[in-house]
């Protein structure tokens, strides 16, 4: 019978206590026991241990076990699964010791009983956080030390031994205190008191191998009583060592992973499955003038109207786990950068979530567009010798014209110069302005484009730089087809093809440069060929020449950034310009091929997606609109140039209005200060000494002066600041040069 102390401490234990019989018999069980296996007491004291949920595998072992105690006296320490009648399943750990009658007489055995099922789950949670960190844990083996009750060791098992590096004879009869940390020894004497108080404690403590090395432990103790009295105290210890190494390393290895996603140059914004925002760097923070604390559990809405487009596509990588990328995106309106966009899914799928990534590229990009705007300079410099031919023709003209208007008495051969200088002068004008849209420096602004409008622009720039041994075939281009791609571009593009035709012609007699435009249909196999993004209707741009070819080495470096085949000198290129065609057609979703045998010359064929309707196109009447007279206006004509002031002053009186005018900027300013009667329109200038228009108009506003302002510039105001065009102030734009009919129908449209 066992005593109501030993009862009471058994049923007090936190730990699941049975004894049997040395048949296998249940002679008792505490309540942990029976609440674990859920079945009551008195259900099992009588029963064979085999009777309970265990397969026959299981049953073999216990029963090996039992028969191993039995014969060595060793306690044991088993662990498997049991099936319970709910059809729950449960792992149990089990000791299993020998018990002892009277007289050190084997009479059965005892054991503690452990539901595990929740720590096994935990271990493969730590499983799985080792692998994701690529920290290998292994399972913590069982120690079983048991005492005297002075703390000398009695009996040790093999894996201590294993782990402490001392003999089985080494130990026994040894205090405990021969394995402590030298830092511990007060808490193994501490662990020690709470065992014989009757507590079952768990420590964790440091031990001391032979060799010194540093092992730590989880404990677990609790006493064997016989009559009473304390006779041993046993010690049940798993090796933690790898755990609290993988700790460390999973720390240092988070602290580093922080410190890289805290230090990147790059937005880094983690969401969770439900798109909410869990992480976010503080780059995140700089870019969008927002805490990165303040979003978490936020939408990525939160951050800006920008990124919330990106709302869509965020919850489509997380359904199909496929990422995306974007380039050249804006995410907050006010910072004026671009950024190249990745999104990816987590790779765990239990969790899901996806990771949001940005690229500052805007310094690469302005970088980019001045290397475009550099190339485009060595082309207008490869057409500048035709241009300069051409715009001293027509000074030859304006000269005769003017110089016949000034000797000629008959008055209808003066008004026929005079027309005639109009149109000279028109020419002039439709040539700067020409060459100042192709030179405009900007990032490129796509438009749905004619082909032939641009074949002719091109054609009108080139022949005249071309020599006049070389021959151009247009073919006939269907004035429908249209792309979509930024006008300058487009016009660079075939402007480099062109010089490109021209310098492989060189001095060559009957030289020719054709230009073919056709439509074709691209499939799926001609997509693969040509690496195109789409299939559909394509217009192909074919410009060819009879000139000295390529070689099949050559051929393939074309594209090549700096590759060039032109002779050391000073005619000698940048090797710019085919790359840049390359990467202005590629961006267009469009592809750049070319075919070339030496001596027989090339063909660059240029495809690009024809145009989808882009928005209804407002119809024309094919008639001007009349413009209603305007009454008289008191307008404020600033100029630095005397003569533009005094023409244009002669212009606007003709007109019917009162004008006064002023030098620059800080005149216009003390005008409209000191202007009582109010002027209704100031011109102005944009290109001034001392006070520019820009920053006249910036001082207007600070002055609370409304007056409606005409900018005017012999520039394209392609090259102003965007702040500029949008100060309200600006109710129109006058190109330099402009005539009377021009002049009357801006002042129609604001008066009028």
């Amino acid at each position: 019978m066992m005593n109501d102390n030993k009862m009471r401490v058994l049923e007090d234990m936190q730990e699941g206590y049975y004894e049997l019989d040395l048949k296998g018999t249940f002679t008792y069980a505490n309540d942990i026991v029976c609440s674990l296996v859920e079945i009551p007491k008195e259900k099992v004291v009588g029963v064979h241990y085999s009777s309970f949920y265990f397969t026959e595998s299981t049953a073999e072992m216990l029963f090996n076990t039992y028969n191993e105690v039995f014969k060595t006296g060793i306690p044991r320490k088993i662990e498997y699964e049991i099936v319970l009648a709910s059809g729950k399943k449960k792992i149990i750990e089990t000791s299993v010791s020998l018990l002892k009658g009277d007289g050190g007489k084997a009479v059965g055995f005892s054991g503690l009983v452990t539901d595990v099922t929740e720590r096994k789950r935990l271990e493969d949670q730590i499983r799985e956080s080792r692998e994701r960190f690529e920290a290998l844990f292994e399972n913590a083996n069982e120690l079983i030390i048991t005492t005297d009750p002075y703390g000398y060791i009695k009996r040790i098992n093999k894996k201590i031994e294993e782990i402490s590096g001392y003999t089985r004879k080494e130990m026994i009869g040894q205090s405990i205190l021969i394995i402590a940390h030298p830092e511990d020894k007060n808490l193994f004497i501490e662990f020690w008191k709470e065992i014989l108080s009757g507590k079952t404690p768990s420590f964790e403590l440091r031990a001391i191998t032979k060799n010194g090395e540093t092992a730590y432990l989880l404990a677990s103790g609790s006493v064997v009583k016989k009559e009473d009295e304390i006779v041993e105290i046993q010690y049940n210890a798993q090796v933690i060592s790898d755990l609290k190494n993988a700790q460390r390393t999973i720390e240092d290895l988070s602290n580093h992973l922080n410190s890289i996603f805290e230090s990147s140059p790059n937005v880094i914004i983690c969401l969770d499955r439900s798109g909410k925002i869990q992480m976010a760097n503080p780059v995140t923070g700089r870019i969008f003038h927002k805490s990165p604390y303040s979003a978490i559990g936020r939408e990525i809405s939160f951050l800006s109207p920008e990124i919330e487009d990106f709302g869509g596509i965020i919850a489509e990588v997380q359904e199909k786990r496929v990422p995306q990328f974007f380039h050249e995106k804006p995410l907050s309106g006010s910072s004026g950068q671009v950024f190249d966009i990745s999104i990816y899914p987590l790779m765990n799928s239990d969790h899901g979530g996806v990771v949001f990534t940005a690229v500052d590229i805007t310094e690469k990009k302005n970088m980019e567009i001045q290397l475009i705007h550099a190339q485009k300079m060595e082309t207008i410099g490869e057409l500048a010798g035709g241009i300069a031919h051409d715009f001293n023709n027509i000074l030859t003209g304006i000269s005769g014209n003017i110089a016949m208007l000034k000797f000629s008495p008959d008055q209808a051969k003066q008004l026929k110069y005079i027309e005639t200088l109009e149109k000279i002068t028109e020419r002039a004008r439709d040539l700067v302005q020409q060459m100042l849209v192709f030179t405009k420096r900007n990032e490129g602004k796509p438009e749905d484009i004619a082909i032939h409008q641009v074949v002719q622009e091109v054609m009108g720039m080139a022949s005249k730089s071309v020599s006049k041994s070389i021959g151009f075939d247009i073919g006939k281009i269907d004035e429908d087809l249209k792309v979509y791609i930024d006008h300058t571009q487009l016009t660079q593009v075939l402007l480099n093809l062109i010089v490109n035709a021209k310098d492989a012609i060189g001095g060559k007699q009957n030289g020719k440069i054709a230009i073919d435009v056709q439509t074709i249909n691209v499939d799926k196999a001609l997509k693969r060929r040509l690496l195109l993004n789409s299939v559909g209707k394509f217009i192909k741009i074919d410009v060819s020449d009879n000139g000295c070819g390529m070689s099949k080495e050559i051929v393939p470096k074309i594209f090549d950034p700096f590759f060039s085949t032109k002779q050391k000198g000073t005619s000698k290129g940048t090797g710019l310009g085919l790359s840049i065609t390359y990467n202005i057609v590629k961006n267009a979703g469009g592809c750049i091929q070319v075919h070339s045998e030496e001596g027989k010359g090339s063909c660059f064929s240029v495809y690009l997606p024809i145009s989808k309707t882009r928005g209804k196109e407002s119809e024309l009447d094919g008639k001007a609109q009349e413009r209603s007279k305007t009454g008289k206006a008191r307008i404020l004509l600033v100029d630095d140039e005397d003569m533009l002031r005094d023409i244009g002053k002669e212009m606007l009186e003709f007109l019917g209005h009162e004008v006064e005018t002023a030098p620059d900027g800080n005149a216009c300013m003390d005008k409209l200060k000191s202007d009582t009667g109010r002027f209704d329109i100031v011109i102005l200038d944009m290109i001034m000494p001392g006070l520019d228009g820009y920053h006249t108009l910036q001082e207007m506003q600070e002055c609370g002066i409304d007056t409606k302002v005409i900018i005017s510039s012999g520039f394209s105001f392609e090259h102003e600041k965007e702040e500029i065009l949008g100060n309200p102030l600006i109710v129109a734009k006058l190109n330099k040069p402009f005539n009377m009919e021009e002049l009357s129908s801006v002042l129609s449209d604001i008066l009028g």
